[in-house]
């Protein structure tokens, strides 16, 4: 589908326009919440694993009917040079921030929410936590670089979803993950642009968030 039209929901009536921008962001809200529950569970809760999933169901749901609603598809296909710069990307990103997550671990106020959040891991099941994330990385991506950037102006996209995803993500009160977020996001962005696919932010964000997740804790 080509994605250098002047519109970005294609030959759509302005009510069906609408309808899909409310569902955009009604999704967003709804993920909002969904996040700042999830994260608020105890570690070692047994909702924490469901409420996870739940959140990734209302990313993906939400994504679907909305550009199901314009009658498009979401970009999938990728070139191997896009592969290419979605893994040094999120190495990139990856070795950054285990080297802020090394200097975060002597500012005690910044290193508790850290701690809190990784407790999820140590005190559940780490595959069931690393299940999770996988599937988020990819239900965030296909809401933020999907559903919601086709609703945005072609020239504000990367900017907006960026922002977004900055501010959901600061609901978890943890200021490393709220940079990393910014910065994660601005990057992923930065590839759908050039890419005009979903599938290297993607990549970029799994190897980021697993990566966190399996290394931070020995860092921190």
């Amino acid at each position: 589908m080509n994605e250098h039209r002047v519109s970005p929901y294609g030959d759509t009536t302005q009510a069906t326009r609408k309808r899909t921008v409310w569902v955009v962001i009604i999704t967003g809200l709804l993920a909002a919440a969904g996040l700042a529950w999830s994260l608020r569970i105890p570690a070692g809760d047994p909702w924490f694993t469901p409420a996870t999933f739940i959140l990734a169901g209302v990313y993906i749901l939400g994504s679907s009917i909305a550009v199901r609603m314009t009658g498009e598809r979401l970009p999938w296909k990728v070139t191997p040079k896009g592969l290419r710069d979605a893994v040094i990307g999120g190495v990139l990103l990856a070795a950054l921030f285990i080297a802020g997550g090394f200097m975060v671990r002597f500012v005690p106020f910044l290193a508790g929410p850290v701690h809190e959040l990784l407790n999820h891991a140590r005190v559940g099941s780490l595959f069931m936590v690393a299940l999770t994330t996988a599937v988020n990385g990819v239900a965030e991506e296909t809401y933020y670089r999907g559903a919601l950037w086709r609703v945005l102006p072609r020239g504000r996209r990367i900017l907006v979803t960026t922002i977004a995803y900055t501010a959901v993500t600061s609901l978890a009160g943890i200021p490393l993950l709220a940079l990393a977020a910014a910065a994660l996001g601005a990057f992923v962005g930065y590839l759908r642009e050039r890419t005009r696919s979903l599938v290297p932010g993607i990549v970029t964000h799994l190897i980021w968030s697993l990566t966190m997740l399996f290394v931070l804790p020995f860092v921190v």
